[in-house]
């Protein structure tokens, strides 16, 4: 009999990172004894992930709750006892941030019926590109989606439920199969999409604003707020419209834009407009893996507008340069950009 109570309990200790070797080698144990365990381990892990945002001061309680729960319940073998040390920052908020979403984890997929070797089990898929590598990824319900440079796609090889769900990181545009009767939702670290059945395309970088404009159809785009007490707006977004929403500021700002240039990348097209030297950089750097160096900070704030199709860094270098007064050098793995 397995019991459930302490499985959680290893499993916020490793999300917390405050678990022992043993411990590590208990919980791998038990996923690889207990296979139906593995679908809710992914789960639990989606929830630590889509929790992070969560303010410590709001969880706090949460955590001791989860403490109170994990041990409350009547086991044929003692749990191993919790103890809670003193902490370093970001080990604290990590174990509040894995409690508050195990919290939510415990009350839902432990009071299930338990559904051991079914073959309805949901199994998580993930593809992730490094510099310079793109990837077409065609889901089990049909739609499409092409997937950037930098950037990581977890999704299920068969969709379960009354909802599609995905996580993504970094760029990709979507060509997702109508259905109304399960909506589309992709979860990004800072807000959610909604569709039914449209294409956009969503840039969501590391340390960039998060982006998304629609080709066709409609979406429903969520930010997420890192103050958790602001409530969260939906805001619905049409073709040839991009919104642009800066999480540590909690700006959003929607303009015009031409869909299909903002799917351009997907053709092998670059398109700059009006751009800094920095952002273009950026780019350059994951399309062509080349680590950008600024060797001071003037020319980073430098303006240029460009198209390219398919064409080399010395070229897009070259033109760049000629509209303004920057010189720069390529070698075989930077590209080093100065006065």
């Amino acid at each position: 009999m397995i019991n459930e109570a302490h499985f959680v309990l290893l499993v916020t200790r490793k999300l917390a990172g405050s678990a022992s070797p043993a411990e590590l080698s208990e919980l791998e144990q038990l996923l690889v004894q207990h296979p139906a365990l593995k679908e809710r381990y992914n789960q639990l892990c989606h929830y630590f992930n889509d929790a992070r945002h969560l303010a410590a001061e709001d969880t706090e309680q949460a955590l001791q709750r989860t403490w109170a729960k994990i041990k409350s319940p009547p086991v044929a073998a003692p749990a191993a006892p919790v103890i809670i040390k003193r902490m370093t920052t970001w080990k604290w908020a990590a174990a509040v941030a894995a409690a508050a979403c195990l919290l939510g984890g415990v009350l839902y997929f432990f009071n299930q019926p338990a559904k051991v070797n079914t073959p309805m089990a949901q199994q998580w898929l993930k593809r992730k590109n490094g510099q310079a590598s793109r990837s077409f990824i065609e889901l089990a319900d049909g739609s499409k989606i092409w997937l950037n440079a930098e950037s990581m796609l977890t999704y299920p090889q068969q969709f379960n439920g009354n909802s599609r769900e995905i996580y993504l990181e970094g760029e990709a545009f979507f060509d997702v199969a109508t259905n109304a009767k399960r909506p589309f939702i992709v979860h990004l670290k800072n807000g959610t999409i909604k569709v039914l059945g449209t294409s956009f395309n969503i840039r969501a970088y590391e340390n960039e604003p998060l982006q998304t404009a629609v080709v066709t159809g409609k979406i429903a785009f969520i930010p997420r707020y890192e103050d958790a007490r602001k409530a969260s707006d939906t805001i619905l977004v049409t073709p040839d419209v991009k919104i642009t929403y800066t999480a540590s500021s909690g700006t959003l700002v929607k303009n015009n834009t031409i869909g299909a240039e903002d799917k351009a990348w997907t053709e092998g097209r670059l398109i700059f407009k009006n751009a800094t030297l920095e952002e273009i950089g950026a780019s350059l750097q994951r399309n062509f893996n080349r680590q950008v160096i600024f060797e001071n900070n003037a020319p980073r704030q430098c303006r240029l507008t460009g198209s390219f199709h398919n064409n080399s860094l010395e070229d897009i270098m070259y033109y760049l340069s000629r509209s303004k007064a920057f010189h720069y050098r390529i070698t075989d793995s930077t590209l080093v950009i100065g006065e």
